[in-house]
């Protein structure tokens, strides 16, 4: 993992001092670390809640399964239009450096990241740089709209 990568996961994973929590929402209602409240707008936003949902029922953060789970629903969903598959995209590849408990299912999350990145440039249907372009953009709009609770 590259030194942003790195310091990226810490951010999102650090829990801030009880008093303020970041949420950084990425999507809808329930995309982003620290942001879920009401209904889930469209299938993206229903595959962050049923993950949100799985992680408080593993009884916390960094649940490999939970993630695998989300993972493999958002690398499969035919999505109805190519900017909501680009979103999903973008969500897919940033739960990828969220570090989970489980060295194997972290190796399986870069695994399949890696190679779906790998098959999408090979094949023409992305530049070698649409990752790293999606995550700041999804960054950049979470940024924008984030709070502290």
């Amino acid at each position: 993992m590259t030194r942003f990568a790195t310091l990226l996961a810490l951010l999102l994973t650090v829990a801030p001092p009880a008093a303020a929590q970041l949420a950084l929402p990425i999507h809808g209602n329930w995309c982003g670390p620290g942001h879920g409240a009401g209904p889930a707008l469209d299938p993206l936003d229903a595959a962050c809640l049923r993950h949100d949902l799985c992680i408080a029922a593993a009884g916390g953060p960094f649940n490999c399964a939970c993630d695998l789970v989300f993972m493999d629903e958002l690398r499969r969903y035919p999505w109805p239009n190519p900017v909501l598959q680009q979103r999903a995209r973008g969500v897919y590849e940033a739960i990828t450096m969220i570090p989970c408990g489980d060295p194997g299912g972290q190796a399986t999350k870069m695994e399949w990241a890696a190679r779906d990145w790998f098959n999408s440039v090979m094949s023409g249907r992305e530049m070698p740089t649409a990752m790293i372009g999606r995550f700041m953009r999804m960054m950049g709009e979470g940024l924008e709209r984030g709070y502290l609770r």
